[in-house]
């Protein structure tokens, strides 16, 4: 339709006035595509009725027709543009009354800080009240104080008691001290399950798989309570994991078990020298006081040799080197 919408539009603008069927004449087109084309040129503006008759049309410029076809698109877009931007303030101005409201809830369903040890100790409690099938919980750091153990001992033998499964993670370490044993050995002879493992863990507690209580970065005292399904099922897998790697807590030692668990740790703590973690980091992780590790270091150097901190890591790598090679 292009070109003889042209072609039409300048016929008619050479002439004063001009009929719809001038213009069919002048086209030698069937009159039904012609008469498409004057219906254009009328939306458009570029021909209208001559004032004082019936069948006569006038070309009209370009500039007029675009003022009068354009106009009230022009009207109507700002119009649209006013009412967008109203709603968007609006929007703009309910968002922070929202967002606050919402993470709020987020935070009431999956996610809760509990900032001092007292509430923990009281959400701990409930919990372990409520539990009816499945505690886990992993306690790093090696020997735990004896007051703590003091005061789980009443609602973990409660849990016991009342048939709820129980595992526990404790670091090699924890196997050296008393009271630990002794809590250790009590939980056992209920019916709970305890391994103890060299490497870094994180502290935890599930109940039923449905809660846990973990740590809150920060805050030693205080925690963090979980609820959100997703994030509960990836604490129970790293637990699982780590559990598989772990062996049973004895209450009672062998001169060849002590031996084991020593070089175990031992071997744990060269590989995280050699890695280039710091002193404290590595006696954190294995749950050892940072003399203790510094002692085991010492008498590692001394037995292989080396005469300061870089010749023992030279001939660990070496060492390894060597059995790879044979």
């Amino acid at each position: 339709m292009g070109d003889l919408l042209h072609e039409t539009y300048a016929y008619a603008a050479q002439r004063q006035d001009v009929s719809v069927e001038e213009l069919r004449q002048w086209s030698e087109l069937p009159a039904a595509e012609i008469d498409k084309v004057v219906e254009k040129l009328l939306e458009l503006h570029l021909l209208t009725p001559r004032a004082g008759t019936v069948d006569r049309l006038v070309a009209v410029s370009p500039a007029m027709a675009s003022a009068k076809a354009l106009l009230p698109a022009l009207r109507e877009l700002q119009t649209k543009q006013r009412e967008i931007g109203e709603m968007s303030a609006l929007l703009t101005d309910l968002t922070p009354m929202y967002e606050p409201l919402m993470f709020a809830g987020i935070a009431a369903e999956s996610l809760q800080s509990i900032p001092d040890l007292a509430a923990v100790r009281q959400v701990i409690t409930e919990l372990s009240t409520r539990c009816q099938g499945e505690v886990l919980t992993s306690q790093p750091g090696g020997a735990r104080p004896e007051p703590v153990l003091d005061e789980a001992t009443e609602r973990t033998v409660a849990m016991l008691k009342r048939g709820v499964v129980m595992r526990t993670l404790y670091h090699h370490a924890a196997q050296f001290s008393r009271p630990t044993v002794r809590h250790v050995d009590m939980l056992t002879s209920l019916g709970a399950e305890v391994r103890t493992l060299s490497d870094a863990f994180t502290r935890l507690l599930v109940f039923d798989r449905e809660v846990a209580v973990i740590d809150l970065r920060g805050r030693r005292t205080g925690a963090l309570l979980v609820r959100d399904p997703s994030v509960i099922d990836f604490l129970v897998m790293s637990f699982e994991r780590a559990w598989a790697q772990g062996t049973p807590f004895p209450v009672s030692y062998s001169r060849d078990h002590v031996v084991a668990v020593s070089d175990d740790l031992k071997r744990n703590l060269l590989r995280l020298f050699v890695e280039g973690h710091e002193d404290k980091v590595i006696a954190k992780r294995l749950g050892i006081s940072l003399r203790t590790y510094q002692r085991h270091l010492s008498e590692i150097m001394k037995r292989m040799g080396a005469r300061n901190r870089p010749h023992a890591g030279y001939l660990v790598h070496k060492l390894r080197l060597l059995e790879r090679d044979s």
